[in-house]
């Protein structure tokens, strides 16, 4: 009788700690992005702008247990790293928002040179939270 208490105990031990839930998403609640034609070309060149109206939170119902720890928005030009637009870490955050202006020509662009037609601006929206999931969320800007 004591064995089967005993493995009857160990067993349900052994269930109750292999069963961990799956972490909670993070939600990409909003990202519009907004093209503005600042040098009316009715193209895609420097002399533009976008906008970024960006909202993300976490999807846990206890606002205790899950909290965004680090996020960046940052570019890349032609796959090379241009820089952090923004962005904040060490924070303990359920809702982060973003809205950013960001005029093309501003940018740096990585290396020698200038923007040149056919250059591709990716702009990333990274965060991850206290367990580790991460969010991504690109836009491409295609010089023409």
């Amino acid at each position: 009788m004591n064995k089967a208490i005993f493995f009857f105990l160990l067993s349900t031990l052994l269930l109750a700690t292999g069963c961990e839930r799956d972490p909670y998403p993070l939600s990409l609640d909003r990202f519009d992005v907004r093209w503005f034609d600042d040098d009316h070309s009715g193209t895609q060149t420097p002399g533009d702008a976008l906008e970024f109206l960006i909202g993300m939170s976490t999807t846990d119902p206890d606002a205790e247990d899950q909290f965004i720890t680090e996020w960046e928005f940052s570019y890349t030009v032609n796959n090379s790293f241009g820089g952090i637009l923004q962005g904040d870490e060490g924070i303990r955050s359920n809702t982060v928002t973003l809205d950013a202006e960001v005029a093309i020509h501003n940018l740096n662009v990585p290396g020698p040179g200038q923007f040149e037609p056919g250059d591709v601006i990716e702009f990333r929206l990274w965060a991850v939270d206290n367990w580790g999931t991460q969010l991504e969320q690109y836009h491409r800007f295609v010089l023409e």
